[in-house]
């Protein structure tokens, strides 16, 4: 059998540096598999439909194996949960600029927050939106997924909301976490119609409205 020792220091040295060029050429090209096969994921499921979409298409269309496709990813719900976080990091760092430059009203402040989260049908279509939603009550990923954005959703409302109460501009006497769970649950049910007209103000402004009558008699002049 062959072998080979190694004589001095730097060719321990120049062994170490080559494996950790391959490690490092190996996790580069299963970060490329991986987010290829999501971003094939999330255009089936807009073109098709969660439900439609199988584990096999996706993998047809990225061109791997199922089984190669299966040993980044176990289950479809757990492709879309992986969309749902690489998504929410996304919009975390949108929250995080929105609440460092919030506008003085407090309406217009929630309704900055809010406008965050609409972003997130810039990457996915609001019927995938739905399905989600819809399948979230039965899976376990999912709906760890749902309720994670719900909430840090309600967190940043309710930031919005103390930031205004201790500048003065709301009420000390307001509850911000129980109004922060109001307003959420307003602008989800207006999710919709909003999302589905992005570009008609109109719908903005009906929201504008009915939080303006929630906040209104919490506001300070």
């Amino acid at each position: 059998m062959a072998s080979f020792h190694l004589t001095s220091g730097s060719d321990l040295l120049a062994l170490s540096e080559y494996d950790h060029r391959m490690q490092t050429l190996r996790h580069r090209k299963k970060a490329y598999n991986r987010q290829n096969m999501l971003d094939t994921a999330k255009r089936l499921f807009i073109e098709n439909g969660y439900s439609k979409t199988t584990m096999e298409d996706i993998a047809e269309q990225a061109g791997f194996g199922v089984a190669t496709l299966y040993n980044y990813f176990k289950t479809k719900e757990g492709m879309f949960a992986a969309m749902g976080r690489e998504d929410m990091s996304e919009l975390r760092t949108l929250g995080e600029a929105a609440l460092a430059d919030l506008p003085d009203d407090p309406v217009e402040g929630v309704l900055a927050l809010l406008k965050v989260y609409l972003k997130v049908f810039e990457y996915i279509s609001y019927a995938v939106m739905q399905e989600f939603i819809i399948q979230s009550k039965t899976s376990g990923p999912l709906h760890d997924e749902s309720e994670r954005a719900i909430t840090w959703q309600r967190d940043q409302v309710k930031i919005a909301l103390d930031t205004a109460k201790t500048s003065g501009r709301l009420d000390s006497g307001l509850d911000t976490s129980l109004m922060s769970y109001v307003v959420t649950d307003l602008f989800i049910q207006h999710t919709q119609r909003i999302s589905n007209n992005r570009n008609n103000k109109h719908q903005f402004s009906k929201l504008r409205k009915i939080i303006n009558l929630v906040l209104g008699g919490w506001q300070l002049q």
